[in-house]
């Protein structure tokens, strides 16, 4: 099962003890799912369709519950596009008849609406359903069990509300705003209106806010482990870098430390990190420190550390002599010394 699966079989859980909220959780779902149809003689009946079976059952026993009504539950094969490929192939479908209080349920729901004496069906979201933070709440609910799909957090960060009508999508995206520090995009796709979200500070909100607490935890778990792994890679690679810079500043100090010695004695010295030579270790320091007796004795003794660290920061340098000195003095005392190895040139 998918993670948006998970979420929306959590979401047909949570139980409502408020009038008020279940009427906005029915709305928010009729509002996408629901169509209505024309039976004649001016009665109207109530199709709800979703390939969700948990959304299905949740939804009729809601209606059921506030309306005191029957609703009949049809299965079907689903007839999106490529359905017949998937494995969730049913498509379950709520029926709403002129006897089961299809137009009382029309009107509370603020889907009909009266202008002028006349019946008309609203576009929008019927802003007095949704006057209250937990109704507000609840319509979310009802919206994404209706429309709503989420990536696995795993692999990307996405949450999003899927409609057909600009005025619904509008109004979504009005209402998410309407909670503190949320927002979500509004774009056009195809002939569909999409209402989405990809930070995932604002995902892990909505889940707390439509009630999915254990989607919300394995996100936030998620979140943690992600940053955490990012945060060690970032180290890696900080020291890494750090590493090679260190290495070729280095290199380049013991060359300038090598031509001065080699110039003052007149002959070349053998490298101290050259793994082919014979040379004694003691013999080569001994040249250097006659070579280098010429400097003067700060720039003499970051020279001769140098000589015996190649593999040591500035920072390790500066600690080891005496007194200690920090990162920038040590690095002024190498600009001085390559500065006098230029002029030898």
């Amino acid at each position: 099962m998918s993670f948006s699966q998970d979420v929306k079989g959590e979401l047909a859980r949570v139980e409502l003890s408020k009038k008020c909220c279940m009427l906005a959780e029915i709305a928010g779902f009729l509002r996408v799912s629901g169509s209505v149809k024309l039976l004649g003689g001016g009665n109207f009946g109530i199709v709800a369709t979703t390939e969700n079976a948990a959304t299905a059952r949740h939804f009729k026993v809601l209606i059921e519950s506030y309306f005191r009504n029957k609703v009949s539950m049809e299965i079907g094969e689903s007839q999106r596009p490529g359905s017949r490929n998937r494995k969730v192939r049913n498509r379950y479908y709520l029926n709403i008849g002129p006897e089961e209080k299809s137009v009382q349920i029309l009107r509370e729901t603020g889907i009909m609406l009266i202008r002028e004496g006349d019946d008309y069906f609203s576009d929008g979201i019927y802003q007095p359903i949704v006057k209250s933070k937990c109704c507000k709440r609840s319509y979310l609910r009802g919206m994404f069990l209706s429309c709503g799909t989420m990536s696995d957090p795993r692999k990307s960060y996405h949450l999003e509300f899927v409609l057909d009508k600009e005025r619904s999508a509008a109004d979504l995206r009005k209402l998410i705003g309407s909670f503190v520090d949320l927002s979500a995009g509004l774009v056009r796709r195809g002939d569909n209106y999409v209402v989405y979200m990809k930070k995932a500070a604002y995902i892990s909100d909505m889940l707390g806010i439509m009630g999915a607490t254990e989607a919300m935890l394995d996100l936030e778990d998620i979140r943690i482990n992600k940053s955490m792994h990012g945060e060690v890679r970032r180290m890696i690679n900080c020291d890494v870098a750090n590493t090679g810079r260190t290495v070729t500043a280095a290199g380049e100090q013991l060359a300038w430390i090598q031509r001065l010695a080699e110039n003052e004695l007149g002959h070349e010295i053998p490298s101290l990190i050259d793994d082919d030579s014979d040379a004694d270790y003691d013999e080569i320091m001994r040249m250097y420190r006659e070579g280098l007796r010429f400097l003067e004795q700060s720039l003499r003794d970051v020279a001769i550390l140098r000589l015996e660290r190649p593999e040591a920061s500035l920072t390790e340098i500066g600690e080891a002599l005496t007194p200690p000195v920090g990162k920038a003095a040590v690095n002024k005392r190498f600009a001085k010394i390559r500065a006098i190895a230029e002029q030898q040139q």
